[in-house]
């Protein structure tokens, strides 16, 4: 369901500009409304994952700014501390996530002042 916003003509052409609601959609998870936190282990279906990988989605979940929790676990093969990250997260990461735009790491750029131009401009 859209609406027309404005309508004009020019130069023998006529622009119209719509607006259509924005509808959410939120990915369904075990837990109702609440975000789904898995360790790499059970999202990979209990599979151990390669060497390095847990340290690599450590580092992607915190540049990212996903939400990272922990839990202390103890079976027969581990014992001791699991890192758990968003479903979502973990999909993007894994590239199985559809719906999403991997997020970028967003780089500082440093500006130095013999590269800008002065003018007289009051700010």
């Amino acid at each position: 369901m859209s609406r027309v916003v404005t309508t004009w003509q020019e130069n023998g052409m006529q622009y119209t500009i719509t607006a259509t609601p924005i509808v959410e959609k939120s990915a369904p998870t075990s837990s109702g409304n609440k975000t789904e936190m898995l360790s790499v282990f059970e999202y990979l279906g209990g599979k151990t994952p390669e060497h390095g990988t847990g340290e690599k989605v450590y580092k992607y979940a915190i540049n990212c700014g996903a939400k990272v929790e922990s839990k202390e676990v103890s079976t027969t093969k581990y014992t001791g501390k699991v890192m758990l990250y968003e479903r979502q997260m973990l999909d993007v990461y894994f590239n199985k996530d559809t719906t999403s735009v991997p997020v970028a790491k967003i780089q500082q750029i440093e500006l130095r002042d013999d590269t800008l131009e002065h003018d007289d401009l009051p700010f």
